[in-house]
């Protein structure tokens, strides 16, 4: 449906000649004029041959008779055409000159038009041609029709252009008016003009509408490539992080199992601290499956949510005895709080997974003999309950903290144990918050290293 949605949008606004994002619109324009660089650039120099090769036949036909007129005739072609087509031509090179291109290109056109006039109104007073509305009108259409279908001008250029340009031409005719009536010259050029110019820019309409939905579909293709590039490498690195997180503690429990087997550890004091260790090292394992299965429900969209009225206090006990024994092993103790009933709408097996990234994260990050408390409380008016998990490690620095919760993302804080941390455990509660609704951050003082650290989670309380 957003899929839809989106190619209506810009469907939308390809037919109004304007994207809203201003990115688009800026490589839109900037592609399209670097695109037409060269056949403008022909077009300028078959513009330049054609204006001086008629400046020339002038010459040959016209010079012993009509000095005069040739005279006019080569200042026009060499000293004003010619230079404005060269000008358009050297700018093609210059640096700057998709901006510049956009009133250069116009500005040429008008003036090349303006000079047509001029001509013909010359050549038709000195041999009386009757039919000088007519010539000016073909060489005009002409010259617009080119410029606009070589040029790379926008719609809305190309209208303003057309625009003073026809006001430019007729009032010219008007103020040198010499073989019928003014306002018959008048009306007859301006109804060519109008009729000419309502065309072409019709066309250019429809040109630069077709132009932009190639571009838009080019940008989403472009769009979904990376992202698909994105979630390639993203999948590379999730197996690569899964592979490295399970083969340490599998290759240690494996070690273990078989020395029970062989019967190495008849001690019972020593298969109990075998079996302690495969229990933990299982945990571990657990945990690093079940955030990697959660990551991946999440990025699929097959995650369940079942929202309920939940006691914060009875998911809070059940989490502090499953780290427990997780706790012990470094001698560090897990304390839950007692009190009022706090309730909050939420997902039991997804609240208990993002408590078990917490305390996980906070019984490696704290050094051995350290106490992790959790505590929940409600906010003042009454809406939103947060449940926290404060550490005794190092604390996060300010500078790392925008980190916390992007997945693979990691700080300079390495666990005090030697446990591993596969960088996936926050992002994953991250998203598991805000599937219930919820938000998830870290408070650890600035200036204060050594103090800490606060995870919470915060929930609707109703």
């Amino acid at each position: 449906m957003d899929t839809a949605k989106h190619q209506a949008t810009w469907q939308r606004e390809a037919r109004r000649l304007r994207f809203s994002d201003l990115d688009w619109e800026e490589r839109f324009r900037s592609e399209r004029i670097e695109q037409s660089q060269t056949r403008v650039r022909v077009m300028l120099i078959v513009a330049m041959l054609a204006v001086a090769g008629m400046g020339l036949g002038d010459v040959a036909a016209n010079g012993r008779q009509f000095p005069e007129y040739v005279s006019l005739s080569l200042i026009h072609r060499f000293g004003l055409a010619i230079p404005m087509w060269m000008i358009m031509l050297i700018s093609t090179g210059l640096p700057g000159h998709p901006r510049r291109s956009s009133w250069l290109y116009p500005v040429g056109v008008v003036v090349a038009m303006w000079a047509i006039v001029l001509l013909k109104w010359r050549h038709g007073l000195m041999f009386r041609d009757h039919y000088v509305v007519s010539n000016v009108f073909a060489d005009i259409a002409g010259l617009l029709l080119i410029s606009v279908f070589t040029l790379p001008m926008l719609f809305r250029t190309t209208l303003g252009m057309i625009v003073v340009a026809s006001v430019g031409i007729v009032g010219l005719f008007a103020l040198f008016d010499y073989i019928i009536p003014q306002i018959k010259t008048v009306l007859i050029l301006s109804s060519s003009l109008a009729g000419t110019g309502s065309a072409v820019l019709a066309l250019a309409w429809l040109r630069e509408v077709g132009e932009r939905r190639d571009f838009a579909q080019r940008e989403i293709m472009a769009g979904l490539n990376r992202e698909l590039g994105r979630l390639n490498a993203e999948k590379n690195e999730f197996m690569a992080a899964a592979a490295h997180d399970l083969r340490s503690p599998l290759a240690a429990v494996r070690g273990l199992a078989g020395q029970l087997r062989l019967g190495r550890m008849a001690d019972p004091d020593r298969q109990a601290k075998a079996l302690s260790a495969i229990d933990d090292l299982s945990g571990r394992m657990l945990e690093v499956v079940n955030n990697y299965l959660g990551e991946h429900a999440l990025e699929s969209g097959t995650l369940p949510v079942r929202l309920e009225m939940v006691d914060l206090r009875k998911v809070i006990g059940p989490a502090a005895e499953r780290h427990g024994p997780a706790a012990q092993t470094k001698e560090q103790q897990v304390l839950a709080p007692a009190g009022a009933t706090v309730w909050a709408r939420t997902d039991v097996t997804l609240l208990g997974q993002v408590l078990d990234n917490f305390l996980s994260n906070a019984l490696k990050f704290s050094p051995r003999g350290a106490t992790v408390e959790l505590d929940v409380f409600v906010a003042t008016d009454g809406s939103r309950a947060r449940l926290m998990v404060t550490d005794q490690g190092p604390g996060v620095p300010a500078a790392e903290q925008d980190q916390l919760f992007r997945k693979f993302g990691r700080t300079s804080v390495r666990p005090t144990g030697g446990e591993e941390s596969h960088g996936i455990g926050l992002a994953v509660t991250k998203r598991l918050a805000e599937a219930m609704g919820g938000a998830v951050g870290c408070d650890s003082p600035v200036n204060a290293v050594g103090t800490g650290a606060t995870f919470w989670v915060e929930l609707p309380a109703n």
